[in-house]
């Protein structure tokens, strides 16, 4: 086995994302940062329907399932299907979605896409994903072995610094919307919309969190939320109403396969 500071970031996300923590679904589900992607991927999705009612969507790094989760609730004509290299994780999600197909990939390794998934999808979605692997060219290949000609890739990230807390979960690098655009349009995609946002409330949740990371991550992941956190959540995804639109740390960009 590798040492740990050998260890490649698949072992490490593996790792971490196949502990199914106590607090993990809370987090997803409660916390303003995850919250805010979430209504901004479904609103996105919202739009995408007048581009031809697509009805096929793959999640890649679909982790709990939580975005797939309301995709479905949103969208009941959706043909979903969720990516993870987690299976402990995935063999629950199976339980609380048996409509959805979840496939155990690494998305970091080349052609390991089944052939009857090629050019399958309408639209890819990559939410928080990206920033975790060595090659995040490979993760952008793959979508768009994924995606048809003419679907749409969807990406949430983070800009600026890697925080202890994120390294702790697998992140290895962030992305300014320059070097996304590029990435993109390296890998084969015209980019359609790329912004970030989330100055100052996501930028400084983020700030708090690492003046003690292992507390943060104790209180936040590892166990059931209780008063405190909620309350904690609750206040900030108000304040979450108040972030710029065109600054900050968190990333989104959406993205097309142009037509072969």
């Amino acid at each position: 086995m590798a040492a740990p500071d050998q260890a490649s970031a698949s072992q490490i996300n593996r790792a971490y994302y196949s502990q199914v923590l106590d607090g993990m679904d809370d987090y997803w589900r409660k916390m303003a940062a995850p919250r805010f992607r979430v209504r901004t991927l479904l609103s996105l999705l919202s739009d995408s329907q007048t581009l031809g009612s697509p009805t096929r969507l793959i999640d890649l790094g679909c982790g709990n399932a939580q975005l797939l989760s309301e995709i479905a609730a949103r969208f009941p004509n959706f043909e979903l299907c969720g990516v993870d290299l987690a299976e402990p994780q995935l063999a629950i999600n199976r339980t609380r979605m048996p409509g959805c197909q979840f496939v155990c990939l690494d998305l970091s390794q080349p052609d390991v896409i089944p052939a009857e998934l090629h050019g399958r999808f309408d639209l890819v979605t990559a939410s928080e994903v990206i920033e975790h692997l060595d090659d995040p060219a490979q993760l952008l290949r793959t979508a768009r072995t994924l995606c048809r000609p003419k679907g749409r890739l969807l990406v949430s990230t983070q800009s600026g610094t890697v925080h202890q807390t994120e390294r702790r979960v697998g992140h290895l690098r962030h992305f300014s919307a320059d070097e996304m655009t590029q990435l993109l349009r390296d890998t084969g995609f015209s980019v359609v919309r790329l912004w970030n946002c989330g100055f100052p409330f996501h930028d400084l949740s983020k700030w708090y969190a690492n003046r003690d990371p292992d507390r943060s991550l104790s209180e936040f992941a590892g166990q059931r939320y209780g008063l405190k956190q909620d309350l904690l959540c609750l206040l900030l995804r108000a304040a979450f109403q108040l972030n710029s639109r065109t600054r900050g740390a968190q990333l989104f960009a959406v993205a097309e396969r142009p037509a072969d």
